[in-house]
């Protein structure tokens, strides 16, 4: 389905107003989708196991048929003063399991850790989430938010930890969760070479992370 430059501003507009810092309207055909991506989150991320990601979402080649059905996708930048560190940059996942010794790196590693969490429960996730909300109005029927890392909804009021369902029962949100970009095998740094744009390099030195969210539309 074509999208008009009325829908696409209607969209754009709408995302700004929720915190995204841009949005870029792409063919969905140039999202790169690799099988290997999801060994990153079997081996190494933390967050393997929440329901937004696998084994709870669809496998990377049933997500490639699915996305061959889309046309369009909505490249989202959100907004972030989470100002990174290059220690903490460099450790993040392994600090997570195992915190610094010292005392003012841990805090700054607990400070970077709050802070992205506060931002994908307040903002990112929810912003999607009306995103995908008004494509939906305007008749894009299909239309699918999804997560830049695992979900936030279920994390403890000071932002300490997140009380993912797992496999210990039923997700708690099921209406709003959505999966998470790289357990569906997206690599997000060769999409954005194929618009002309670097993904950050990492480990990141005093600098603040750029989240990346895509809506697919029909």
């Amino acid at each position: 389905m074509k999208i008009s430059d009325e829908n696409y501003r209607l969209l754009e507009k709408k995302a700004k107003e929720l915190g995204a810092k841009s949005v870029r309207l792409f063919p969905a055909e140039n999202i790169v989708v690799e099988d290997r991506t999801i060994l990153k989150c079997i081996f190494g991320c933390n967050g393997y196991g929440s329901r937004v990601c696998p084994p709870y979402i669809p496998t990377v080649g049933e997500f490639k048929k699915m996305l061959a059905n889309y046309d369009w996708a909505l490249l989202v930048e959100w907004k972030s003063k989470n100002v990174f560190p290059r220690e903490v940059s460099e450790n993040f996942i392994k600090f997570s399991v195992e915190p610094p010794e010292n005392e003012e790196t841990k805090n700054q590693f607990f400070d970077n850790l709050k802070t992205v969490m506060k931002d994908r429960k307040e903002t990112i996730q929810p912003g999607v989430l009306e995103i995908e909300k008004l494509a939906w109005t305007l008749g894009y029927n299909t239309a699918l938010a999804t997560f830049p890392g695992m979900c936030t909804w279920c994390a403890t009021s000071d932002y300490s930890d997140v009380k993912c369902a797992g496999d210990k029962g039923p997700c708690h949100h099921p209406t709003l969760r959505r999966p998470c970009l790289m357990g569906l095998g997206v690599r997000m740094d060769k999409t954005l070479e194929k618009l002309g744009t670097q993904l950050q390099k990492f480990p990141m030195d005093d600098t603040s992370p750029s989240p990346y969210t895509l809506v697919l539309l029909d």
